[in-house]
């Protein structure tokens, strides 16, 4: 797996755009929603507050609140900014 912490060696462009978005905790019933700050083809970056950030390697699955029955995707946490937010890449 390639590391997604430069963004020299990024797989795919980020694209910068606001969206809400559900996050579900996989191995909870935990629940909360972030800001979209950019995506990509191969996942996305949350900001939210640090106590809600998961840990690196957390699964979890992200839908965006835009439109009605918008698809639920599975992720899991490759990139934490302490106090901004985490990135996601889809499985």
């Amino acid at each position: 797996m390639n590391d997604l912490t430069d963004s020299d060696q990024r797989r795919h462009p980020r694209l910068k755009h606001r969206a809400k978005i559900k996050v579900t905790l996989s191995r909870s019933s935990g629940l909360f929603f972030a800001d979209m700050r950019d995506f990509s083809e191969s996942g996305l970056f949350l900001l939210c507050s640090g106590e809600l950030i998961p840990e690196l390697n957390t699964m979890v699955e992200v839908q965006t609140t835009e439109f009605e029955d918008a698809p639920v995707r599975s992720t899991k946490v490759v990139r934490i900014e302490p106090g901004v937010g985490f990135g996601v890449e889809f499985i």
